[in-house]
């Protein structure tokens, strides 16, 4: 007699165990396995396999789906009934589905091989998961005894990968020790999107322009890339997992690279690089001295040497190579002598105070003038902040192209979420704010919200004095104070910045001086771990948001805001003044003056029809256009513009032997032998034919 199968139980909505179940404060993760076996024509076994890091629930079924369809609608059928399953299981039971490993067996996996059209139904499922559920989806093959075997395998195997001890679906950040590169969502094996989501997202001609461009990178076998400090934490790294992500799916060769961590040298290169260029510190404690230089260029060489130098398959074989930022800019001199013919592009992404470089003697021109002569010459096109006065001294205009920071509209900054979904996360938040000691967010009461690092540039304490004038302001009017909004500031830390720590101490000191005590209670100040889902249900769930940074480059927290219609406060800083239009999708105020902002909430606060009117402006066609920019697919096309307009292969290789020095001409010397003059114009003027 055969075994009975299990199957996962489902809770009776008004059952005790049901009732008991909702009176969690925050719904238990688990992580999911489901393996699938094609057995006849037809017919699918699968199991999908519950695993909360200590025990498995298993749930085992045949599905018979009719034979007069294809098997790519057979597998549609299929995975509308596992998602529907696991869906019903998850919400019966008030589980959070983290993530989920969908595999298969040898036999499976040799149908799929011989009908490539069947992996478009797998990686459908997946990206259903992503949208549908809030789970990160990831696909492996899968090895055992059984179906139920493999199942139990795969939810292991993607507990493993993501951070079980705390919620919100972000894999272990997944670098190659040999080379240091990111392997970028666990080296495709997390499979979120699909190319046509890009393409729902993107307008026509851009997306037109992008296939175009990708097909030429893969005709002439293009090597792309990418250079910086961290993996993790900042607008740098979420730019980039985005752009690898997108380049992958459209088949292009773009890799990304990090250094290998040294807290000393971060000290040196948050300290004495980025904050002096963005001038947020006139004390010459943080002057860059001879031992500092020494330790970071040596920093910087030992990276060059252990993981991307001659033999190493990195930089010898690289045709266009983006440096970020200066951190490992060191590094620019050693690729020119390994790899000539290799197009080095420098992108700023810092506010760098041009005003204070040009003074002689000041930290910040012994600084520019140490890295622009050593290494930043040396290469071939300055990208900066389309804002005039980050562009610094002895940068020839005619090697400088603009281009401002982007976020993606599909990963968990910003994809769309569920009522249930912004719940779930606000009980996340407050278990992390009462972790720290910090009152949480209410669910009753609206919120303004600043969402940034810890950093002495991003204007914290303004935000404060801000809102305790703003609430100051609603007592004078005569609201209660129970209908006053409360104040969340947060944000993610970064390894490469020892600053937070400082900063969230002066921070909290600041709300225990008498003058703010009133309102500490509805001031939630948290820290949060590396969660996109998390920030992007705050920010979703917020009134208005703020960025009142004293010094920005290019603030993508604005361009996500605006993107989920909230209007945005902000002072007249870097090139958040580039993303606003004051009066229509946000309101612009001079910096320092806190009691404009004040005046501003209290105005979008007390008026809601003309809240509303940022609002309705905030959603229509014109607006969702001009965001177009500062997205992925757009940001892309740039990036691709440049490595097929600046690399050497697929042109005359007498071009290569007549390569001046970079530092010897004014302009870029491009791929075809000819000289351009960028004159500072945006990288889209040139692809679009406005330049």
């Amino acid at each position: 007699m055969a075994q009975a199968r299990r199957k996962f139980s489902i809770l009776e909505a008004g059952s005790p165990r049901y009732v008991l179940a909702r009176k969690k404060a925050i719904g238990k993760s688990i992580y999911l396995g489901v393996a699938v076996s094609y057995t006849d024509e037809g017919k699918f076994d699968w199991a999908c396999s519950s695993y909360d890091g200590s025990e498995f629930s298993i749930h085992e079924d045949t599905f018979f789906t009719s034979t007069t369809v294809t098997r790519v609608d057979q597998l549609k059928q299929l995975f509308d009934t596992i998602i529907r399953t696991v869906g019903d299981y998850a919400s019966s039971h008030y589980f959070r589905i983290q993530a989920v490993c969908v595999g298969c067996d040898e036999k499976t996996a040799s149908v799929v091989a011989d009908h490539p059209d069947l992996k478009d139904p797998i990686r459908e499922m997946c990206t259903r998961f992503w949208f549908d559920l809030d789970a990160t989806p990831c696909i492996y093959k899968l090895r055992g005894l059984s179906l139920n075997e493999e199942a139990a395998s795969a939810a292991r195997k993607v507990y493993d990968w993501f951070t079980p001890q705390f919620p919100g679906s972000i894999p272990r950040i997944a670098v190659d020790p040999e080379t240091n590169e990111v392997l970028v969502d666990m080296d495709a094996h997390c499979h979120m999107v699909d190319l046509k989501h890009f393409e729902e997202t993107t307008d026509k001609p851009t997306w037109d322009k992008l296939l175009e461009l990708s097909e030429e990178c893969k005709r002439r076998k293009l090597k792309i890339l990418f250079f910086n400090s961290t993996p993790q934490g900042g607008g740098v790294a979420l730019m980039r997992h985005a752009t690898i992500r997108l380049m992958r799916l459209l088949g292009v060769d773009c890799r990304w690279f990090v250094a290998k961590p040294n807290p000393d040298v971060f000290v040196i290169t948050k300290r004495k690089f980025h904050n002096v260029f963005q001038g947020v510190t006139a004390d010459e404690q943080y002057r860059l001295l001879k031992e500092d230089k020494d330790l970071w260029i040596e920093w910087c060489e030992q990276n060059f040497d252990n993981y991307w130098g001659e033999g190493k398959g990195v930089i010898d074989t690289a045709d266009v190579i983006i440096m970020d930022d200066p951190q490992v800019s060191a590094i620019i001199p050693r690729i020119r002598k390994l790899n000539p013919a290799a197009r080095i592009i420098y992108r700023s992404h810092i506010e760098i105070r041009s005003d204070l470089a040009s003074v002689e003697g000041s930290m910040q021109h012994a600084l520019w003038d140490f890295l622009w002569s050593g290494f930043i010459s040396k290469t071939d096109l300055f990208i900066s902040h389309p804002v005039a006065g980050f562009i610094p001294p002895r940068v020839p205009h005619a090697k400088v192209a603009l281009m401002p920071a982007a976020t993606d509209e599909l990963d968990g900054l910003n994809k769309k979420m569920s009522a249930a979904d912004l719940e779930y996360y606000r009980r996340v938040f407050n278990r992390c704010a009462e972790d720290q000691g910090s009152p949480g967010i209410s669910a009753d009461r609206p919120y303004v919200i600043q969402i940034a690092r810890f950093d002495p540039a991003k204007g914290i304490p303004d935000v404060i004095q801000s809102y305790r004038i703003f609430r100051e302001q609603l007592t004078a009017k005569g609201l209660e104070s129970d209908q006053h909004p409360q104040l969340v500031i947060c944000g993610h830390g970064s390894i490469d910045d020892p600053d937070g720590t400082v900063i969230y101490d002066q921070v909290m000191e600041m709300l225990a001086q008498s003058e703010y005590l009133p309102y500490a209670k509805d001031i939630c100040v948290t820290r949060l771990p590396a969660s996109d889902q998390l920030l992007c249900a705050i920010l979703r769930s917020s009134f208005c948001a703020l960025q009142l940074s004293h010094r920005e480059g290019f603030e993508i927290k604005v361009t996500e805001s605006l993107a989920k219609y909230k209007p945005v406060i902000a002072f007249r800083s870097g090139g958040i003044p580039l993303q606003i239009e004051d009066g229509k999708t946000g309101i612009l105020i001079e910096r320092g003056n806190t009691q404009g902002v004040a005046d501003a909430l209290t105005r979008l606060y007390t008026d809601n029809d003309y809240y509303q009117e940022f609002v309705n402006e905030l959603r229509t066609k014109e607006q969702d256009s001009k965001r177009q920019q500062f997205f992925t697919p757009f940001q892309s096309v740039n990036w691709l513009y440049l490595a097929t307009e600046l690399a050497y292969k697929g042109n005359d290789a007498a071009i290569v032997k007549a390569q001046p020095q970079a530092e010897d001409i004014e302009g870029t010397y491009m791929g075809n032998g000819q000289t351009r003059n960028w004159n500072a114009k945006y990288v889209r003027q040139f692809w679009q034919g406005t330049a």
